[in-house]
């Protein structure tokens, strides 16, 4: 019996040898899903608000395949915060760890502390303050890929210097991934 490998192989290569399409140019995508445990402290390490907020991406087209969600999780130091946006093509789920937040959900403001689990419907306007004195964590999940474009474009790589986060650059790549920044209608 003979074996033809060679269109198979050649379709892997030509996968493996795809860009992805955050920016960063140093990673494949990851086009077929595929099971994997993530321990605590792993994915990909990100640096948002000029390092001060270290970001994980676990779960997303580039790091694990997924083609209909994303998982990351983020540390908020005191005082600072998640500006108001909306997400206009997936729902999102943020799950408190630590910490105290305020919440602004449209016009509506809450406290939510950990424990507390806050859904966003694509669409709502969401704004997320730490408010407390010790660090806001957070587990963040998608309904659909998108918005992870706009977290590697305004956050920094390990060892990268800090990205200038000026409201042109926020709205541009929340744009580009289908959200919108400080939004005035909420």
């Amino acid at each position: 019996m003979k074996r033809v490998c060679l269109p198979i192989l050649a379709l892997v290569l030509a996968v493996a040898c795809q860009n992805d399409d955050s920016g960063s140019g140093s990673r494949v995508d990851a086009v077929v899903p595929r099971p994997v445990v993530i321990p605590a402290g792993g994915g990909e390490q990100r640096l948002m608000r000029g390092g001060t907020a270290p970001l994980l991406i676990k779960i997303d087209p580039t790091n694990t395949g997924s083609r209909h969600m994303v998982l990351g999780s983020s540390d908020l130091p005191p005082g600072d915060a998640i500006g108001v946006h909306r997400h206009l093509q997936e729902d999102e789920i943020i799950v408190i760890t630590r910490g105290t937040a305020r919440v602004q959900l449209g016009r509506e403001i809450t406290t939510a502390s950990a424990g507390a689990t806050v859904f966003i419907p694509k669409g709502t306007c969401i704004g997320v303050t730490n408010v407390g004195a010790d660090t806001l964590s957070n587990f963040f999940v998608f309904s659909a890929p998108g918005f992870e474009r706009a977290l590697r474009a305004v956050s920094s790589a390990p060892g990268e210097p800090p990205k200038p986060l000026t409201p042109q650059l926020r709205q541009s790549a929340f744009h580009d991934a289908g959200a919108v920044a400080d939004p005035t209608d909420c």
